[in-house]
């Protein structure tokens, strides 16, 4: 029977003269599902990624909600998602109803979840990133389809938004500014004193209702609501709704509020747009009727160059996505650009209705710049006798608003969504590829790729998302350099930018690198101001370097900006740079403003970025200049904890003897390498005098050991000094506290850690003492400009090198000090001492030590089966404490790892490495 049928139909797979028939692949039936129900509501988000970096997906069965976050694997240093961890209690909460929407509020830590029946339940981010729990019930909301969400929108907080304006070169420096913007929205009132403000959304309903809810003063969430339009038939149904603040922030009213601006769209493709205001006192809402767009469909206009198949397609598609655009940031001696209006109107057929059988995707994309007309009083009036009487009701007139629509815009793909970048004035395009397109929102052109002497856009440069696989969701990172796209089977996976194709397989001149360093560092400065959770920019950088440029070192390109250390080291040289941190506190050390001002949160960013840049999991030794960040980030977290505890109250629990333990056997391995280097270098060279520059930081790279550099560097030795002010205060406390003290205990386990080290507070003191002013001195008697020693200070930190000018200091410190303070220690004892729990040294008994007793990162003390949590950068580890469990002086500092980055629950399952 087979022969007869290929004898009478022929092989399908050969039309005749050798040629094969190929037939179109079909789309995938999740995309017209998706597209459908994109056109059903303008609330169908199921999958997004917070400020913070908590990524949240509903699951497949769309009753459950999952959460995720980037996290650097212990293992090998690789950046990857973290696994699935279920949000509890809340299919229960939604009585396993549908779920069908997720947003994030704009201080990225509450989470609304709503159901196909509008009931909204939000939940609240709780010492771990991936750990939410319930903060509002959705059991008081109505429960029918009228009441389904169609738009949803988070209150703008009082903080304002920074925006880069482009980075342009001169005179071979890239110089970053940026511009100031505060939205004029109305804001939730209620704030507790040093809290940040209490969140608030306004929704909107298929049936025309909107509802606010709010968090009030005694933190309960409460809500008013109030009806937009009257429904009186099906078809007046909304399907879409969408919200932005009217106006920003100017010099002539800074503090002034403004209305909301709203849009709406019906199931008669009416357009409408209103002003509302929110009034939290009286719990009322004003609403004002501005705007109807009868026929709110594509422009009835094709294109010269459009093929054939897009033809008629604009009265086949349907309204997708309905974004409203703030105003844009005010620039020197221009307005701000108007709020925008996108509408995406989307089509997407299958093989059988067209002739030939062609699958067809495409997207028309509709404008609108919304721009205020203020009424102003005919010439005439200026004749009569009482014109400033006839004038005064100027003001009381309400203004107009103009809806300017542009040219439409033709996609031959479907649009999924629409993304605004912190890089303004640029959009995200997503498509069903996972392929995202940068369009510039003034003119919605592409974003060109001709970075060369101004950068405006990771996008401009050369970098993008490669689409590989049809997906129903992506959503791009707070910095939008990596996204998460879920497809058709609802699995997971990340992506980070990479470098174009056509630049992957030839060797990069050395001027592109610099653009791609540069666009990375206008993205971290951006990220560092905005407060966004910059992980992602670290991921991306990370695969970027391992992906091309330890390929080119292979290829056996010259080691210029090819070589990822030196690529890495640029870039950090050039963070440091831009975002403004000061690193030099040689001659004015400032302690102060080193720990309490917003540079020590600047700083401790940079530190966080650098040691993260430099590992590569717990079985590979970072760079010395790695390992010196991350030192420093241990010594600044001891000394906030030692801060912390000279202003607790009394009768507060005391940890102190582990941080103190800690920071004596800091002091001690210090002491003992600076006797190894000296001895080592005695050894190589002509005389204890005459010692080789290069031969010293051979040797600092050979051993990777921070400590000379721990005391060279200004600010690191100047947190050094800092400790030792409460160290000795504790030494002091302990000699004169009686035996009927209630912390008796807590103080004798602390005069035994004195008791008991090697190298006392006051010899250390004397170390650093002496080195301050030898460097000081040889800062003054060079010549140095301010400028010239903070690039010799930073320079030092970033790549942890020596400079000469240090020289001389370096050989008083081996030669004289350190040789004069042999004599007063056990010298046998100190080089045998365990300093395996600093996490410093890389040797085989060091690390089996700490294996077999991990420390509590923070409060330095070893964990006996307890449930930890771990960091999601450095992959260092905590006991999961609750703030109710324990008054604690480490409680304020619980939230963040002392790298900075946030703490996660369950991560020893995800890579179970030793750690940094």
């Amino acid at each position: 029977m087979e022969d007869d049928l290929d004898d009478l139909f022929g092989d399908v797979g050969d039309v005749g003269d050798g040629h094969s028939l190929h037939l179109p692949e079909p789309l995938p039936k999740g995309l017209l599902q998706r597209v459908d129900e994109l056109a059903l509501s303008g609330c169908c988000q199921k999958l997004v990624w917070s400020r913070n970096g908590c990524i949240a997906y509903i699951t497949r069965d769309g009753c459950n909600v999952v959460v995720r976050n980037l996290m650097c694997d212990s293992s090998d240093g690789q950046w990857r998602m973290s696994k699935e961890h279920l949000v509890d209690g809340v299919a229960t909460a939604h009585s396993e109803h549908q779920l069908v929407h997720l947003s994030w509020s704009h201080h990225g830590n509450e989470l609304a979840i709503v159901d196909v029946f509008g009931q909204i339940s939000i939940y609240s981010v709780f010492i771990a990133i991936n750990r939410i729990s319930l903060y509002r019930r959705c059991v008081l909301d109505p429960e029918d389809h009228l009441s389904a969400v169609i738009g949803l929108t988070w209150l703008h907080l009082e903080r304002p938004s920074y925006f880069p304006k482009p980075m342009l070169k001169a005179k071979d420096q890239w110089n970053f500014t940026v511009s100031q913007q505060r939205l004029l929205g109305p804001r939730n009132p209620y704030q507790q004193v040093n809290s940040p403000q209490k969140a608030a959304l306004v929704a909107v309903t298929r049936s025309g209702m909107i509802r606010v809810l709010y968090q009030g003063q005694d933190n309960r969430w409460q809500d008013f609501k109030s009806e937009s339009e009257n429904i009186a038939s099906p078809s007046e149904l909304l399907t879409h709704a969408t919200m932005c603040p009217e106006k920003i922030a100017d010099n002539k009213s800074p503090d002034k509020e403004s209305p909301l601006l709203l849009a709406t769209h019906n199931n008669e493709k009416e357009l409408r747009v209103y002003r509302i205001s929110l009034d939290f006192e009286h719990q009322s809402i004003g609403l004002q009727h501005l705007k109807v767009l009868n026929h709110c469909v594509p422009l009835d206009e094709n294109p010269d160059d459009v093929s054939a198949q897009y033809d008629g397609m604009q009265s086949r598609s349907q309204l997708s996505i309905l974004e409203f655009l703030p105003p844009g940031p005010r620039s020197a001696n221009k307005e701000p650009t108007p709020p925008i209006l996108l509408a995406s109107f989307s089509y997407v057929s299958d093989h059988f209705q067209n002739s030939p059988a062609v699958a067809v995707q495409a997207t028309v994309l509709g404008k609108w710049e919304l721009q205020i007309a203020t009424p102003k009083l005919h010439t005439s009036f200026n004749s009569l006798s009482s014109k400033k009487t006839s004038a005064s009701p100027v003001a009381e007139l309400t203004s107009e608003i103009l809806m300017k629509r542009s040219g439409d815009i033709l996609l031959p793909r479907a649009l999924l969504s629409i993304q605004q970048l912190s890089l303004r004035p640029v959009l995200a395009m997503v498509y069903c590829e996972g392929l995202v397109e940068y369009r510039e929102t003034t003119n919605m052109n592409v974003v060109p790729r001709d970075g060369k002497d101004q950068i405006s856009s990771m996008a401009q440069i050369g970098l993008y998302f490669p689409g590989s696989r049809f997906c129903l969701h992506t959503t791009l990172s707070p910095n939008a350099c990596a996204a998460i796209s879920l497809d058709e089977q609802h699995l997971a996976s990340l992506s980070c930018m990479q470098l174009e194709d056509e630049h992957t397989s030839d060797q990069i001149d050395e001027a592109r690198l610099e653009l791609i360093a540069e666009a990375f560092v206008m993205q971290s400065s951006v990220a560092s101001l905005n407060n966004l959770n910059n992980e992602d920019i670290v991921a991306a950088l990370q695969a970027f370097s391992n992906q091309y440029l330890h390929g080119q070192a292979q290829a056996g390109h010259p080691p210029t900006l090819f070589s990822a250390d030196r690529f890495k080291s640029h870039f950090l040289s050039e963070l440091y740079r831009t975002i403004g941190v000061h690193v030099d506190y040689s001659i004015d050390p400032q302690l102060q403003q080193l720990l309490q001002s917003n540079q020590g949160l600047i700083l401790q960013r940079c530190l966080s970025v650098q040691a993260a840049l430099g590992y590569a999991g717990g079985s590979h030794r970072p760079s010395v200049w790695a390992i010196l960040a991350w030192a420093f980030l241990n010594i600044r977290s001891v000394v906030m904890v030692f801060m912390g505890t000279i202003s607790r109250k009394p009768g507060v629990e005391n940890e102190l003897g582990k941080p103190v333990s800690w920071s004596m056997t800091l002091i001690s391995y210090i002491v003992d390498e600076l006797f190894v280097l000296g001895d080592f270098l005695e050894d190589h060279s002509d005389g204890a005098g005459d010692i080789s520059l290069d031969v010293l930081n051979a040797r600092v790279r050979e051993t990777n050991s921070p400590a000379l550099l721990l005391i060279l560097v200004s600010s690191s030795r100047n947190f050094l000094k800092y400790n030792c002010n409460p160290l000795k205060a504790f030494m002091q406390a302990c000699k004169s506290q009686q035996s009927q003290t209630p912390l008796r205990l807590a103080y004798q386990e602390l005069g035994a850690v004195f008791q008991k080290s090697l190298v006392s507070v006051s010899q250390f003191e004397r170390i650093l003492s002496q080195i301050e002013n030898s460097i000081k001195s040889a800062y003054q008697a060079s010549g140095l400009s301010e400028i010239e020693r903070s690039n010799t200070e930073k320079i030092m930190l970033i790549k942890g090198e020596i400079p000469d000018i240090l020289l001389g200091p370096v050989k008083d410190l081996l030669t004289v000090t350190a040789v004069s303070l042999k004599e007063e220690v056990n010298v046998a004892e100190l080089y045998f001492a365990n300093i395996a729990s600093l996490g410093l040294t890389n040797d085989n008994s060091s690390k089996r030590w700490r294996k077999e007793h991990p420390l509590d990162a923070m409060r330095k003390i070893e964990l006996r089966n307890v449930s930890t949590r771990r960091c999601t950068r450095c992959a260092a580890v905590m006991e999961d404490l609750l703030p109710t469990r324990t008054a604690s002086v480490m409680v304020s500092q619980m939230k963040h790892c002392l790298c900075g980055s946030w703490w996660m629950v369950g991560g020893e399952e995800d890579g179970n490495g030793s750690g940094y």
